[in-house]
């Protein structure tokens, strides 16, 4: 069964209709991966800049997976022997009052991973806490990471509410 190889750059670009640039800063993505066995990983959060662009590593999605690892190494195969297919969604409200809440309460402190890409607790929870989920909508969607192709780039459409 093909595995997951994960793309060295993948950039998010928020278009409306007519394919335009939506500059939204602060839209929360995650990313989906399948597991063939154990747990699904959902990686994240990844933001949008000034100019409605998430720009995703490989180092970022290997980041998010040490952290899974180490908040239960027994719930999770190699991020390596996923699926080769990911869903890549906007945060819901919700997800991210949920993440918000469980980082003020329960993981209080930077997991193994998170420690690449926070420089504190407190810079992961204003990522939440500064999120522009609720002002827009966005489908989630499917793509192949099967090592076509080292940097991808997605238009993404995206509804102002």
């Amino acid at each position: 069964m093909p595995s997951l190889l994960i793309p060295q750059k993948v950039v998010l670009r928020l278009v409306d209709s007519a394919g335009k640039p939506v500059r939204i800063a602060n839209v929360l993505f995650r990313v989906h991966t399948f597991a063939n066995r154990k747990n699904d990983f959902r990686l994240g959060p990844f933001a949008t800049d000034a100019d409605g662009v998430a720009t995703i590593t490989t180092r970022d999605i290997l980041a998010e997976a040490a952290a899974h690892y180490d908040s239960g190494l027994m719930d999770y195969d190699r991020i390596e022997n996923c699926q080769p297919f990911v869903e890549i969604e906007a945060m819901e409200p919700s997800d991210i009052d949920k993440a918000l809440k469980a980082r003020t309460s329960v993981w209080k402190t930077l997991l193994r991973g998170e420690t690449e890409r926070w420089t504190s607790i407190e810079e992961l929870r204003d990522v939440y806490r500064n999120a522009a989920n609720r002002c827009i909508s966005v489908q989630p969607f499917r793509v192949l990471w099967d090592d076509s192709e080292t940097e991808v780039e997605y238009a993404v459409p995206t509804v102002v509410r």
